[in-house]
């Protein structure tokens, strides 16, 4: 049985990039909305960060429209498989879209795994969308303004999910449920599709494999413990049933090339 997927299960965040930009603001879609938006934020770049700005893994598409008159455009941004930088115009002020995993209002003329092999894209190079849209929000003066323009664009291209997607999308609901323990023979037997057709569709809609984004669901969760709960390491490496404090921080050091220790100083500086 394919189920509804609860996109609140899932809440991926980049603290660094909240601490190293300037007038940084979030807002959570209205719930009619959650299946496509993860979040809206709008930030400002400063100029100590000289426009690079540090990026972790969350397993989703980001829209980003710098917002500087002077230089106004629209890109892709994608989700790392690695902590790196990404660059953004020094001293503009962006306003972005965190697209949810499995949204199916924007079509991009590419597939999903295609979009990840870079780190940004032009918004026009990979999508249908005009011209005058793009520049409308970047002119827009509040961010509730942008949000409003951005959301009217949604609701006139939302479509129902096919029946590829609701089997992504039900898997997806069964990697937040467990907190991305369920690994890919489980999510075979669960929908009842062979293991190389859910990775097939996962690679076609998600862009990583299932193992790859049950592990980003898992370091993000690990992320949130450490930052906004102030868990200690014990009680993160038990709630996300790691083996061990060796499992864990070896595999949060493969992601994020810092122990969680040092994650946690520089992200809460």
């Amino acid at each position: 049985m394919i189920t509804t997927m609860d996109l609140s299960m899932f809440n991926p965040s980049q603290p660094e990039l909240k601490l190293n930009c300037d007038y940084y603001i979030e807002h959570k879609p209205v719930m009619t909305l959650q299946s496509q938006v993860s979040l809206y934020y709008q930030f400002k770049t400063n100029k100590s960060s000289l426009g690079f700005l540090p990026i972790i893994p969350d397993g989703c598409l980001e829209l980003l429209f710098s917002c500087n008159p002077s230089y106004p455009s629209a890109n892709v941004a994608t989700s790392p498989k690695q902590r790196c930088s990404y660059s953004f115009k020094p001293n503009s002020e962006y306003f972005a879209v965190r697209l949810s995993p499995l949204q199916s209002s924007i079509v991009f003329q590419c597939s999903i795994k295609e979009i990840l092999q870079h780190q940004q894209l032009s918004l026009s190079d990979i999508l249908t969308i005009d011209q005058p849209l793009i520049e409308e929000i970047v002119t827009l003066q509040s961010f509730k303004e942008r949000i409003t323009r951005f959301n009217s664009l949604l609701y006139s291209k939302r479509r129902s999910y096919n029946d590829c997607q609701k089997i992504v999308n039900h898997c997806l609901f069964k990697i937040y449920n467990s907190n991305g323990l369920l690994n890919l023979k489980e999510l075979s037997t669960e929908t009842g599709y062979s293991d190389r057709y859910i990775r097939k569709k996962f690679d076609e809609y998600i862009g990583f494999s299932p193992k790859q984004f049950s592990q980003i669901v898992r370091l993000q969760d690990s992320v949130h413990s450490l930052i906004n709960k102030r868990s200690n390491l014990n009680d993160v490496i038990d709630d996300n049933y790691f083996y061990d404090k060796a499992h864990f921080y070896k595999d949060f050091k493969n992601y994020m090339n810092l122990t969680p220790k040092q994650y946690f100083y520089k992200a809460t500086l």
